[in-house]
């Protein structure tokens, strides 16, 4: 009897400990950038509040939470494993997030994460410090680092830039110093990251997070994820353009799943 009881318990361990290691949840990242009204900017980077509207309601109406990145990282894998989860991610930080972007998500109750290039911050046609606080606050909104310097820079050069050992250090300083900006107007400490342009090297990636302490980074390689508590390496986004309907997207995420 006792025997039988052991081979049971080691079986149940075993099952357990498969479970445990295929855990995984479906996240699907979608790339904003610009969110206006007006027809004439409408693009690859820019749609209506509306598209934005109908994105939440058909990803939510078939069985996925929003979350921010930082919510994701941070989850435990019992509580999403099998989950479906949006995450709604914006670069930049211009103005029309505000006042196109915050009202629809209070709408729905959903969560997005806004990476901020410091530097930008005040200047016209993008977030003020108030604004960005408000939201940072708000329990909807998560600012993330999208670099400072970094950002004005040609990708070309990046490229460069990025490969080259003497500038690794420089980096990571611009990325340190604009999250230091962020956390000074938010009050909140940054702990995401979306790299500009989508270029990153993995030396990069690997000592934001283990020097700098960031939880989660973001590159713009299309596509979706199998999320198995891995962050070690940048996660993919779908970029939402303006041509596609709400429908095109989820069949577009379903398809790569």
């Amino acid at each position: 009897m006792k025997k039988t009881a052991a081979v049971a318990a080691v079986f149940i361990i075993l099952v357990l400990g498969c479970v445990s290691a295929s855990a995984a949840a479906d996240v699907a990242a979608l790339m904003y950038h610009s969110v206006t009204e007006d027809s004439s900017r409408w693009g690859d980077y820019t749609i209506s509040p509306e598209q934005l509207d109908e994105d939440i309601q058909y990803f939510t109406d078939r069985g996925y939470i929003t979350m921010t990145a930082t919510e994701l990282a941070e989850a435990s894998m019992a509580d999403i494993d099998g989950r479906k989860i949006l995450l709604l991610t914006f670069d930049d930080g211009y103005s029309n997030f505000y006042t196109d972007v915050f009202p629809v998500l209070k709408k729905h109750n959903a969560k997005a994460t806004m990476y901020l290039i410091g530097s930008y911050i005040n200047r016209y046609g993008y977030l003020s410090e108030d604004e960005a606080y408000e939201m940072a606050n708000s329990g909807l909104v998560e600012i993330g680092n999208h670099t400072n310097a970094i950002h004005h820079t040609p990708v070309e050069q990046l490229v460069g830039i990025y490969n080259n050992p003497n500038s690794f250090f420089e980096v990571l300083a611009d990325i340190s110093s604009n999250g230091e900006i962020l956390k000074k107007v938010t009050g909140k400490d940054i702990t995401s990251i979306s790299w500009p342009y989508g270029y990153f090297t993995a030396e990069l990636d690997g000592a934001v997070k283990e020097r700098l302490g960031y939880a989660i980074s973001f590159s713009t390689e299309y596509g979706v994820n199998k999320y198995n508590g891995d962050t070690s390496y940048p996660l993919k986004r779908m970029n939402r353009e303006y041509s596609l309907s709400s429908q095109e997207v989820f069949e577009r995420a379903e398809e790569r799943f």
